[in-house]
C-alpha cells in the first residue's frame, strides 16, 4: 500500500493517512507472522530430512559395513576351507587359489595365472571352461561335478581330485567369476585299491589252501599207498636174505648180499621219504599226535648218540658227546626228540669229510635245555641260512649228485621242534663247518607217570632206524 503524501491538505487527510499506515502495518504483521510460521514448518520438515537421512545414511553405513564383513568372512573361508579352492573368470584368469591348495599342490597363484597354465602344468585336459559348459554354468543355481582327474603335483607325484564347478556372480568389471572346489579322494581311491587287492588276496588265497588241502590229501593217500609195496618188498628181501644165508658160492670172495643191501638201502630211503612226507602232512593237518612224558632228556639224548657212534666212526669221523648237567627231567616227546637228533646227526655225517668231528653237547640254561650239534663240515652259504629249513629246499643244488634229499628233513626237524614249543637255529660259516643250536623249554608234563620213562632201546630197534635215518649216506 502506498500512501501519496503530496495530496495531505488538512489533518482528517492525516487520520486517513495514519489509518492507513497502520492497515499496512497490520498487514505486514500478519504477512510476517505467515511466513515465520511457514519458515518454522520448513525448519521443522529440514529437521525430519535430517534425521530420515542420518538413519538412511547409518543405515547404508552398517550395510557397507556388513557387505565388507560378509567379503572378509567369505575371503577368509575361502582362504582357510580344508578342501582346495579355485575363483576364476570366463576368460580362464586364476583370481584366487586358497591355502589347501597351494599346500598340496605347491602352486601359487603366480605358478598358475591361468586355469590353462594350470591344466598345463597338473597334465589334464581341462575342456569343460570352453564353450557350453561354462555357458550353462551361468544358468544354473546348483553346482556341477566336473569327474575325477589324476592331478600331478609340483613334487611329481599324483593325486586324484573329485572336481565341482559353480558360478557365483558378475564382477564390477563385468566379468563372471566362477569357483572350482576340488575333493581330494587319493587315499579313498588307495583304499578302495587296496580293499580290491585284499579281496583279490582272500580269492588267491583261498585257492591256494583249497589247492594245498588237496595237495595234502593226496601226499597223505600216496604215502600210505606207498609204504604197502615198500613193506612188501623189505619183507621179502628179508626172506630172500634168509635163503641166501643156505646158499653156498664156489667163489667164496663173492658178497652175495651186496645186491639186497642195494635193494635194502633204496627201501629205507623210500621209507625215509615216505614217513617224512606223512608226517609233514600230518603236521599240517593237525592231526600229528605229541606223546610227551617226564623224562631225563640228558640220559635220552646220550643214548640216542651213542648208539649211532659206530655208525658214524665206520664212516671216518669222530662223535664226541659232553654235557654240563648229568640229569634234567623235563616233559617231551622221546620218539620226536630222536628223529630230531637222527635228523640232524644224518646232516652232520653227510656233509662231513673223513677225519672231520661231529660234537653233541647239552647246557642247563634254566628255562631252557640247550642242545647243540655241531660237525666240520663243508658248512652253509650265508645267503641261505635263512631257507634250510624251507620245506623242499636244499641249499645247493650241486650236492645232489653225491647226496640225494628231498629236502623234508630239517623242515620236519624244525616242526618237531616247534612242537615242543622249541625253537631252532644254525651258525655256520663255508669250509669250517655248522652249529644246529636247539631250545627246549624246562617243563612237566601235567600227568606223571607212575614209571619215568628213559630211552633204552634195543640195538636192534637202533639199527633200524640209524639205516632209515641215515638212508641218504652211501657208501
Amino acid at each position: 500500500m502506498e500512501v501519496e503524501y503530496k495530496n495531505i491538505k488538512s489533518y482528517d487527510d492525516i487520520n486517513k493517512i495514519n489509518e492507513q499506515l497502520l492497515k499496512e502495518n497490520e498487514y505486514l504483521k500478519n504477512k510476517v507472522a505467515e511466513q515465520k510460521k511457514q519458515l518454522e514448518e520448513i525448519t521443522q520438515e529440514l529437521k525430519e530430512f535430517n534425521v530420515m537421512l542420518e538413519d538412511e545414511i547409518n543405515e547404508r553405513t552398517k550395510t557397507e559395513d556388513a557387505l565388507k564383513e560378509s567379503e572378509r568372512q567369505f575371503r577368509y573361508s575361502i582362504e582357510e576351507a580344508p578342501v582346495p579352492m579355485m575363483l576364476y573368470t570366463e576368460d580362464g584368469e586364476i583370481k584366487k587359489i586358497n591355502r589347501t591348495w597351494t599346500d598340496i599342490t605347491g602352486y601359487t597363484i603366480s605358478d598358475i595365472p591361468t586355469i590353462y597354465k594350470w591344466a598345463e602344468a597338473a597334465g589334464i585336459l581341462i575342456n569343460d571352461l570352453k564353450g557350453n559348459y561354462t555357458s550353462r554354468l551361468f544358468n544354473l543355481e546348483k553346482r556341477q561335478d566336473d569327474g575325477e582327474y589324476s592331478i600331478k603335483i609340483k613334487s611329481g607325484s599324483i593325486r586324484i581330485w573329485n572336481f565341482f564347478s559353480a558360478y557365483i556372480g558378475n564382477m564390477q568389471d563385468g566379468h563372471k567369476l566362477l569357483i572350482k572346489v576340488a575333493i581330494d579322494i587319493t587315499e579313498r581311491k588307495q583304499m578302495e585299491e587296496l580293499r580290491r587287492n585284499v579281496l583279490e588276496e582272500r580269492r588267491k588265497l583261498y585257492e591256494i589252501k583249497e589247492y594245498d588241502r588237496i595237495k595234502t590229501e593226496f601226499f597223505s593217500n600216496i604215502s600210505h599207498e606207498l609204504r604197502t609195496p615198500i613193506n612188501v618188498i623189505f619183507s621179502a628181501l628179508q626172506v630172500h636174505d634168509i635163503n641166501l644165508k643156505r646158499c653156498s658160492f664156489e667163489n667164496k670172495s663173492i658178497d652175495k648180499y651186496k645186491y639186497t643191501k642195494i635193494m635194502k638201502q633204496n627201501c629205507y630211503r623210500l621209507l625215509r621219504l615216505v614217513n617224512n612226507i606223512i608226517d609233514i602232512t600230518k603236521i599240517d593237518s593237525g592231526y600229528f599226535d605229541m606223546n610227551e612224558y617226564n623224562i631225563d632228556i640228558i640220559n635220552l639224548i646220550e643214548n640216542i648218540t651213542l648208539s649211532v657212534s659206530d655208525y658214524i666212526e665206520n664212516k671216518g669221523l669222530s662223535l664226541i658227546f659232553d654235557t654240563s648237567v648229568e640229569e634234567k627231567i623235563i616233559a617231551c616227546d622221546p620218539e620226536k626228540i630222536e628223529r630230531i637228533i637222527l635228523n640232524i646227526l644224518s646232516n652232520a655225517v653227510k656233509f662231513t669229510p673223513k677225519g672231520g668231528k661231529i660234537m653233541v653237547n647239552i647246557e642247563d640254561c634254566n628255562e631252557n635245555i640247550c642242545i647243540r650239534i655241531k660237525d666240520t663240515g663243508r658248512g652253509i652259504p650265508k645267503d641261505k641260512l635263512n631257507s634250510i629249513f624251507e620245506r623242499f629246499v636244499q641249499v645247493d643244488k650241486s650236492l645232489t649228485r653225491d647226496h640225494e634229499g628231498s629236502g623234508i628233513g630239517l623242515s620236519l626237524v624244525k616242526c618237531l621242534v616247534e612242537l615242543h614249543n622249541g625253537t631252532i637255529d644254525v651258525n655256520s660259516k663255508e669250509g669250517i663247518g655248522s652249529e644246529f643250536i636247539i631250545y627246549i623249554p624246562c617243563r612237566m608234563a601235567d600227568e606223571v607217570n607212575d614209571e619215568i620213562r628213559c630211552c633204552d632201546p634195543t640195538i636192534d630197534d637202533f639199527v633200524e632206524k640209524i639205516n632209515l635215518e641215515f638212508s641218504d649216506i652211501y657208501e
